[in-house]
């Protein structure tokens, strides 16, 4: 992503608020969603405002392989206008840890995914069951 980044990471857990959150702030704007869990192959040609959530489901089911993984949504991360990109990220690092080697291993590589995505980006949110917090 490099230097100067003004990308906005929105954090938090299942279900507590994050989407609902990244709607009030761009309520009015012209946006382009994406929900990653759906997609095959996440969209290499972006315009605009763009948001894109679901990437622990979309890394579930498209990768096996962290290298690739990350790759493949820092591919997506250069494509777009990051003066106009949101990404909402689940925590999933926190809890219990998963006895099936799949769940371990996306839970492993979205924390880093996570902590490659904070390093670089110009703006995190946490937010915890609908309460906004500013982090960078």
């Amino acid at each position: 992503m490099g230097g100067g980044t003004s990308v906005h990471v929105v954090i938090g857990g299942a279900h507590n608020g994050k989407r609902e959150y990244v709607r009030e702030i761009l309520a009015g704007e012209q946006v382009e969603w994406i929900e990653a869990g759906a997609c095959s192959r996440l969209p290499q040609s972006l315009s605009g405002r763009v948001v894109l959530a679901g990437i622990e489901s979309y890394l579930s089911a498209n990768h096996e392989n962290e290298e690739t993984a990350m790759e493949d949504v820092f591919r997506f991360v250069q494509a777009a206008d990051r003066e106009k990109l949101t990404i909402i990220v689940t925590d999933i690092g926190r809890g219990i840890v998963p006895a099936d080697p799949h769940e371990r291993w996306l839970r492993d590589v979205c924390g880093r995914l996570n902590q490659r995505l904070f390093r670089e980006a110009g703006r995190i949110t946490r937010i915890w069951y609908g309460l906004a917090q500013e982090l960078k």
